[in-house]
């Protein structure tokens, strides 16, 4: 059965799901990744998982259900008190489970549950399957366009109101905690793994409709520590293209309202890893600057290096076709967002949509 069919069986994945979705695998598989807005009850501890998947290799699978049914023989009970107390958090009475695959840690729990007659489904195949979705959802996307333009140009306040507009958006930053450059971390908020990235992005696309535009932002695959999926990187580099301008002075308000809040420790470490491109005296400099809290001084060095990174940049890294130009200034966003979007369906109406 195709994946896609099955997934349009239980629509939605959380958080717009009419069912509480319960992920049964370990703690630690839980925060590697999971579908997001799942609650994770799970059915062995780390320790316990190990000791029954080691069973199951070195001896079988019959000692390793005898093995696993002596764990969770005193804990049947529990699993029960905490999926209560999350279907009266969520509000709702309806339940999903899923385990790695959809085999034998869902099916019971799924069991158990039933039981205590709660209306139970199980998610096919798991979380491997629930991944296994991007490939297919990013196939069907025939109109992706891409927000381009230097660093402080405003492109991310620029999609967050076309998102407000109604627009299908993707804001990559958003979901890695992680504002794309080097100075891009925020103090307060630590970055997702790869994982929950990928997943964040299969429940947004699960969401959209394939045939009308998507946007996001022209990110290269890194962003902080974290990386775009290979899959939708690769669809990026052929997006069609909005180039966002915005004055100098306005880029710059942007950059110093962003990184000027930033930790000095967290604004040297950002300019030494740019140290390369940069070079070592303007790299110190800017660093003494940062001391001395003159950011605006520090930011200005920053500001140089990144437009010269962009230019060098922005005619290798994306294929696609140019929709058009816009300029934005601080006034005027949600202006131009609407703009964005107006020229966006009038070039897709008039044009051929696949780019060269």
């Amino acid at each position: 059965m195709n994946m896609m069919d099955t997934e349009d069986k239980y629509l939605h994945f959380p958080p717009y799901s009419e069912r509480v979705w319960i992920d049964v695998r370990s703690p630690e598989e839980y925060a590697h990744g999971h579908i997001p807005g799942a609650h994770n009850i799970p059915l062995f501890t780390d320790e316990e998982r190990e000791k029954v998947g080691t069973t199951y290799v070195t001896i079988g699978r019959n000692e390793a259900v005898t093995e696993g049914l002596t764990y969770v023989g005193n804990k049947l009970h529990t699993f029960e008190n905490q999926l209560l107390s999350i279907l009266q958090k969520e509000k709702k009475n309806r339940v999903m489970v899923y385990c790695a695959r959809g085999g034998m840690r869902s099916e019971s729990m799924g069991w158990l549950f039933k039981l205590y007659n709660h209306d139970v489904e199980v998610f096919p195949r798991g979380f491997s399957g629930f991944k296994k979705l991007l490939p297919q959802y990013v196939a069907k996307i025939s109109k992706l366009v891409l927000l381009d333009g230097p660093t402080g140009a405003g492109k991310t306040d620029l999609l967050l109101e076309m998102k407000r507009a109604g627009a299908q958006v993707i804001d990559l930053e958003g979901i890695a905690h992680h504002k794309g450059s080097a100075f891009g971390y925020y103090a307060d908020r630590t970055q997702p793994t790869n994982e929950m990235i990928y997943s964040e992005i299969v429940v947004q696309l699960s969401r959209m409709d394939m045939s009308h535009p998507i946007f996001l932002e022209s990110e290269s695959k890194k962003i902080g520590s974290r990386e775009v999926p290979d899959v939708l990187f690769n669809k990026m580099q052929n997006g069609f293209l909005m180039t966002i301008e915005s004055p100098k002075t306005e880029r710059f308000k942007r950059i110093m309202d962003g990184y000027s809040q930033l930790p000095q420790e967290m604004l040297t470490e950002a300019f030494e890893k740019i140290k390369k491109r940069l070079g070592a005296n303007e790299m110190q400099e800017a660093i003494r600057l940062v001391h001395a809290k003159d950011y605006q001084g520090a930011i200005q060095i920053a500001l140089h290096y990144y437009d010269k990174a962009y230019d060098q940049s922005a005619e290798k890294l994306w294929r696609g076709r140019h929709i058009g130009k816009v300029i934005h200034t601080t006034e005027n966003t949600a202006k131009i967002a609407t703009e964005i979007i107006q020229t966006t369906e009038q070039w897709f109406s008039s044009s051929h949509t696949n780019p060269k």
